[in-house]
């Protein structure tokens, strides 16, 4: 399990290398270039500012105004989304490079996690600017508890990064695992409390209620909405939550990873 991550140390550079080549790709040939990463996230806003202001009027408690409430949870979830859809297929996709026996294959799924985190945090003025235009219309949205925001990020790498290195090697001895995934994160979505708060589904489906209290990101999409919306600190609880989901998820996918390594040039 260490060895996963001191191959990841010791590339590091190889690793940052990669990462900016995937965002220049990304955006090579767009006039806009890398501004589409601003572009995208206030594009986003604008229509769900319409949608869930004039078209639709969610009501929860608590959620008001819902268009930011959507967000806060909604941004992370893209990260977490993108990054295992592309880190999963991202050893398949790079077949090439893994036949070469100097390249570190650990690199290409963090690759994918590491490009998308940058995605991520180039939205966030995006929303704090919402917030903060919120705030000046009367509500009480954002607060002083937002500098907790990295915390929570630095938390849910290690969970996403853990949980894409292992995908990515089973993806590679079963080509099927790239479709259940795909498959598996649009239900997660739902079980994940961002289009609703917590404990919306308690009271009529007490089923998916508890699916959605095991969900690995439920305390992460918790602990965003009350850092950035709520203005207000995560309970002991959530931190436990998140602590122990990134060191599960780390631990079990590094595991994975190393225990899958050595047939991954065979079976690619």
């Amino acid at each position: 399990m260490t060895k996963v991550a001191d191959r990841l140390f010791r590339f590091r550079g190889l690793l940052a290398t990669l990462v900016s080549r995937e965002l220049k790709a990304r955006y090579r040939g767009s006039v806009l270039g890398f501004f589409w990463s601003l572009v995208t996230p206030l594009l986003l806003l604008g229509v769900y500012t319409f949608v869930f202001s004039v078209v639709f009027k969610p009501r929860f408690p608590g959620s008001d105004p819902y268009v930011l409430f959507l967000m806060t949870g909604l941004f992370p979830w893209t990260w977490v989304a993108t990054s295992l859809m592309e880190g999963t297929n991202s050893l398949t996709a790079n077949a090439g490079l893994i036949r070469k026996a100097v390249f570190p294959a650990e690199v290409l799924p963090m690759v994918s996690v590491l490009s998308n985190l940058v995605h991520f945090l180039f939205a966030i003025p995006i929303l704090v600017g919402g917030l903060i235009l919120g705030r000046s219309l009367g509500y009480p949205v954002g607060g002083w508890e937002a500098i907790l925001f990295p915390a929570i990020v630095a938390l849910q790498l290690p969970a996403l990064g853990g949980l894409t290195l292992g995908l990515s090697a089973l993806n590679v001895h079963f080509k099927d695992v790239k479709d259940i995934v795909g498959n598996l994160l649009a239900l997660l979505f739902y079980l994940t409390p961002i289009i609703y708060p917590l404990g919306f589904l308690k009271g009529y489906k007490p089923l998916l209620w508890a699916i959605e209290w095991l969900n690995p990101f439920t305390p992460f999409a918790r602990a965003y909405q009350a850092v950035l919306f709520h203005g207000a600190l995560p309970g002991a609880q959530i931190w436990i939550q998140m602590v122990s989901w990134a060191a599960v998820l780390w631990l079990v996918g590094c595991w994975l990873f190393g225990r899958l390594s050595d047939s991954l040039v065979e079976a690619v």
